[in-house]
């Protein structure tokens, strides 16, 4: 049987089928179609309004100029069919729910959408792929419960990795790891972390666009989740000065296709750290000031970077938090990067493609590694989201490798993020608004 075959097979054991894409902003939008009008979508996509993904966090309009665009009309959701997994609560018991994770392409000819955050990522995908590498990462998901009532945190205090909470919060936490992990979702480790109602989600790594999938997932699911559950989860970066922000370390390695081995570790160096680890590093240190907006996309972001137990510069390290870039070199299973500059609302689809994006171009071209440190001395990074843009535009080797649709839109989505706010000049009021914008 063909997989188009074996997936409109499944879909009968379902009631209905979602069909979800990611926004820029990380948002999941889509539609949901009943199971018996299903199968015929599955191949030619379903219908959506062209523009979704330029939806701000308010669902305010960005209108852009493309050639392709409509009248306001729409584009296609187009399934990938390997994606279908159930969504166990999705159905309140009385429905079985599935859902499809789709990539956007122009009603008008069926090409690709080069702005669709997915195939951003899958592109950069296929660049490795190319040179005969795997990408091997997962994120770790730092998030806050907080009761839907009263919106108090589900705990008090800074409890880090306290067994004494995350035994008072098991019910829930082991509630919801369970049904993501239904979900195809799998939590290796989780923890509560240091400030209050606030956990950590480490996931199990996966290979290429997987990563990316499966932390998309987890997200959307914690959210609804705790929805059902009344509660609120929300990944926004800072919710008090005073408090812990919330952050997305991405860790990755790279695996050579015909070998399966780890090609950042090399065990003849003194660091055992390879040429290839040591040329990544550099691309990454070459282009952080751009991928600031990338990995930190919104104005709250910035209220965490430059703080403790957040990067505030730009430098790698062997096991040091305090660098942008933390390098880790246990053995040939256990050597990979950790880039601790992605912020809780940052998007996994882009930031994967970024980082990506920039390692290439330091291994593509062969740039030198400068040597690790374990002090602050590094350049600084962006302070503020407007700053971070204008770094991103300037950068044109990272605009032509993501796409300069791509860019271009998520810049246009950002300013509408930095127009809402220009005329609160207030920090406090700031605050309050960016929470009922952000959370």
């Amino acid at each position: 049987m063909s997989k188009l075959d074996i997936v409109r097979s499944e879909i009968a054991n379902y009631d209905y089928i979602r069909f979800a894409i990611t926004d820029i902003n990380g948002t999941c939008r889509g539609v949901v179609v009943p199971s018996r009008n299903a199968a015929k979508y599955l191949e030619g996509g379903v219908d959506m309004y062209e523009e979704v993904l330029m939806l701000s966090l308010e669902t305010e309009l960005a209108t852009i100029p493309h050639k392709n665009c409509y009248h306001y009309g729409n584009m296609t959701l187009v399934p990938d069919l390997d994606t279908l997994r159930p969504i166990p609560w999705g159905g309140d018991g009385k429905f079985r729910v599935a859902e499809l994770l789709c990539e956007s392409h122009w009603r008008i000819d069926n090409s690709p959408q080069e702005a669709c955050p997915r195939y951003v990522l899958r592109q950069q995908i296929q660049r490795l792929d190319e040179l005969g590498l795997d990408l091997y990462s997962g994120f770790e998901i730092e998030y806050f419960l907080f009761h839907a009532d009263t919106m108090k945190p589900i705990f008090f205090g800074r409890d880090f990795m306290n067994h004494r909470i995350q035994n008072q919060t098991g019910p829930l936490l082991f509630k919801f790891e369970g049904e993501l992990f239904k979900a195809g979702v799998d939590v290796d480790k989780i923890h509560s972390e240091y400030a209050p109602g606030m956990f950590e989600a480490v996931m199990k790594p996966q290979y290429g666009i997987g990563g990316g999938d499966a932390t998309f997932n987890l997200k959307q699911g914690l959210m609804e989740l705790a929805d059902l559950n009344g509660l609120k989860a929300t990944f926004m970066s800072k919710l008090d000065l005073e408090q812990t922000g919330c952050g997305a370390h991405f860790n990755f390695s790279l695996l050579s296709k015909d070998t399966r081995e780890n090609a950042f570790y090399d065990q003849r160096a003194s660091d055992k750290l390879s040429t290839t680890a040591k040329q990544w590093i550099a691309g990454i240190l070459k282009h952080s000031r751009a991928l600031t907006a990338l990995t930190s996309p919104t104005i709250n972001c910035y209220r965490r970077l430059h703080q403790p137990w957040a990067p505030g510069s730009i430098f790698w390290g062997i096991e040091n938090r305090e660098a942008s870039l933390r390098v880790k070199n246990h053995g040939p299973s256990g050597t990979y990067l950790e880039n601790r500059m992605p912020s809780g609302r940052s998007n996994p689809y882009i930031v994967m493609a970024a980082i990506i994006a920039a390692g290439l171009d330091g291994v593509k071209n062969k740039l030198e590694c400068p040597p690790s440190t374990n002090l602050k001395e590094g350049e600084p990074l962006p302070f503020t989201l407007d700053e971070a843009l204008k770094d991103l535009q300037a950068d044109t080797d990272l605009v032509k490798a993501l796409g300069e649709e791509f860019v271009s839109w998520f810049v246009t989505c950002k300013e509408l993020d930095l127009k809402r706010f220009a005329e609160v000049a207030d920090d406090k009021e700031r605050m309050e608004l960016e929470k009922k914008i952000y959370f």
